[in-house]
């Protein structure tokens, strides 16, 4: 088993899945921060559309938790990366904040300047923040799931499956154990257990065409209901319905699983896609902390103005346009970012504040 999960870690089939959720959140956005999903006309099929797409990319934060909770639990903890991640999101936070207050897209205030010093804490970027509590768990969740045999481990994956997915999804009304639904850090620990049985006892063969069918029969399915309670006017059934497009859903958790599975079968060869790959990958965390940012958000889906196009049978290839020019824009300004980072040297102190608190805490 350890020389499987060896190569998965070391094959670009993983990045392909980071780049490609990366891609979904930002088309999600073009749905749901772009005012489209407001504007599309009930009934008409660019309604069904967009659904469509509203419910695949469901998927895509969910397969960043899992691809987190897929290589931490064989990895060491390290307190330095989140230091590189704090600085990061700072860097962002304050530099896009500064670039709309000089060019007067936003009133100066000493409070919105140092509010970019602690966005982890102030929660614009919520993901950030789970993630940094789910960072901070990470070594002693797998301190737990070691401690457990397959079988306990399998029925605790089972028992938090029922528990934060399975109740929730049958009404909204039945919050079950996970009241914080896909935005919470229980939420992303519950992902990370999925990703840990995964990583420690499932044995890739190769074999993906029935989760790749099983993958777009999912949403086509929702569709088909979301058009069934709309038809015969069932608004319990629509009520259900809307409810699958949530983080914590079975719908979207399955779909979130046939990826992870369909890409620890995939075995990227080829050198030059390898190396665009991981190029690529690294530089998704920079396309999610410049286009959601407070500032750029709003502006950007102002200025694309998608639903203006909402009516036209051309509006997905302007949809996908928009997202593949800001994933594209976005990745290119975190390259630079990157080439600048590499000349403030502060390896040391990252390695000296790993060796430091690893020790305090005793995880060697």
């Amino acid at each position: 088993m350890s020389e499987n999960i060896k190569k998965v870690t070391r094959n670009a089939n993983m990045d392909v899945l980071r780049i490609l959720s990366m891609f979904l959140i930002v088309f999600l956005h073009s749905i749901d921060h772009s005012g489209v999903l407001e504007s599309v006309a009930p009934g008409t099929t660019m309604y069904y559309y967009v659904y469509f797409g509203y419910c695949i990319s469901q998927v895509c934060v969910n397969c960043f938790v899992l691809l987190s909770g897929y290589f931490m639990i064989e990895s060491k903890f390290r307190p330095s990366k989140l230091v590189h991640l704090w600085i990061e999101v700072v860097f962002y936070s304050l530099v896009i904040r500064i670039v709309f207050i000089v060019t007067g897209m936003q009133a100066f205030s000493i409070g919105s300047i140092l509010s970019c010093f602690v966005p982890v804490i102030t929660g614009r970027y919520w993901f950030i923040t789970i993630y940094f509590g789910l960072y901070l768990l990470s070594p002693f969740l797998n301190k737990a799931i070691k401690a457990m045999n397959k079988k306990q481990f399998s029925a605790l994956v089972v028992i938090l499956f029922l528990l934060s997915s399975v109740l929730s999804s049958l009404h909204p009304k039945i919050a079950g154990m996970n009241s914080g639904g896909g935005w919470g850090l229980a939420w992303f620990v519950v992902l990370y257990c999925f990703a840990a049985w995964v990583r420690l006892y499932y044995k890739p063969n190769n074999k993906i065409l029935r989760k790749v069918i099983l993958l777009f029969t999912i949403p086509i399915f929702i569709v088909f209901m979301l058009f069934l309670s709309n038809v015969m006017n069932i608004g319990i059934l629509k009520t259900i319905v809307l409810h699958w497009y949530s983080y914590e859903s079975i719908p979207a958790i399955a779909m979130s699983m046939l990826l992870l599975l369909i890409y620890a079968n995939v075995d990227v060869k080829n050198a030059v896609c390898t190396k665009i790959i991981t190029a690529l990958a690294p530089l998704t965390l920079g396309v999610y902390l410049i286009h959601a940012h407070a500032n750029v958000s709003p502006w950007s889906w102002e200025v694309i103005n998608l639903p203006k196009y909402i009516g036209e049978v051309f509006f997905p290839f302007v949809q996908i346009f928009s997202v593949v020019a800001i994933f594209a824009l976005c990745a290119v300004i975190d390259y630079i970012r990157n080439l600048l980072f590499k000349h403030l040297k502060f390896e040391k102190i990252l390695k000296l504040i790993d060796s430091k608190i690893i020790e305090f805490i005793g995880l060697n």
